[in-house]
């Protein structure tokens, strides 16, 4: 069955390859719609001009593209944010508000969306129409849900804690993917090679080869290729179900999944926390999608 998707990126390198990487199973996967944040309205609206560049060389430019606002939800002081304009003439909401257009749709519970960073534009319209999660086979993030004293803030649930808190209350089934279970599933030297004959060719393949090159690391962490990966091959994966919440008021650890209760408790879960990741398996998917990308297999 074609699972319809959602993308909601940021403008990292690996984010791209990620949009290329689900154009690649037309059989298993439709992106319907890319929405994009960053830090920031500069760079939210970059992400969306870089995923409208690689949609345009693979032949998909159909495909609609919004840039969020880049700002959270709600300022530190409780203050409502999102009314801030963002460049273009785009307003803060419209990412929103073509999530729930496409989402709603499609039938009940069949929708996925993969969320690479800041969850605020989904936040928002789950804020915004209720309804949407009934739509909404399930969301997949990428963000450390620590065990221990050790946990601290991430990233991404940093970025906008209110937005993480309003989606994991929502009852849509959230995935989550913590950095440290696939840091060793990236784009390393030996990856890069088995790929470099993308390069040059003028395909949206080649462009992400190009794009990965230019990330300045000796192996390029791929957390989001893998958020799509884990929707195409869950067999590679193994995890727990959990109930989490998010710290908003702390100062230090603002920003911080932590669990709520046991299951000793009766609450129900909220997350299915991914643990464990056949690395290997994930690399060669990862380059099959690219090189298919290029026509290559």
């Amino acid at each position: 069955m074609t699972r319809p998707l959602l993308l909601d990126l940021t403008g990292a390198p690996q984010d791209m390859a990620t949009l290329v990487m689900a154009l690649q199973v037309p059989d298993m996967l439709a992106p319907l719609l890319v929405t994009t944040g960053g830090d920031g309205a500069r760079q939210a609206h970059r992400a969306a001009e870089l995923a409208r560049m690689v949609l345009q060389k693979a032949g998909r430019a159909d495909i609609p593209v919004h840039g969020g606002s880049g700002l959270p939800l709600f300022a530190v002081d409780d203050v409502w944010a999102p009314a801030g304009a963002a460049p273009s003439g785009e307003a803060a909401g419209l990412p929103a508000v073509a999530m729930i257009r496409h989402a709603m749709a499609h039938p009940a519970g069949s929708v996925s969306i993969c969320c690479t960073g800041a969850l605020t534009n989904l936040a928002l319209a789950l804020l915004q129409e209720p309804r949407l999660a009934t739509h909404l086979h399930g969301v997949v993030i990428l963000a450390d849900a620590g065990r221990g004293e050790g946990a601290g803030p991430d990233a991404n649930i940093h970025a906008d804690p209110e937005a993480a808190a309003i989606v994991l209350a929502s009852g849509v089934p959230v995935t989550v993917l913590p950095r440290g279970c696939v840091a060793r599933v990236t784009a390393d030297g030996i990856w890069m090679e088995e790929v470099e004959a993308l390069a040059g060719r003028g395909c949206a393949g080649g462009m992400v080869h190009d794009l990965l090159r230019g990330a300045g690391a000796q192996a390029v962490p791929m957390a989001p290729a893998v958020a799509i990966i884990s929707l195409l091959c869950p067999q590679l994966f193994a995890g727990y179900m959990a109930r989490l919440g998010v710290e908003c008021r702390g100062e230090l650890t603002r920003g911080t999944l932590v669990p709520v209760g046991s299951g000793e408790n009766n609450i129900a879960p909220n997350a299915f926390i991914l643990h464990r990741v056949n690395v290997g398996a994930c690399r060669e998917v990862a380059r099959d999608l690219l090189l298919h990308a290029a026509g290559v297999v």
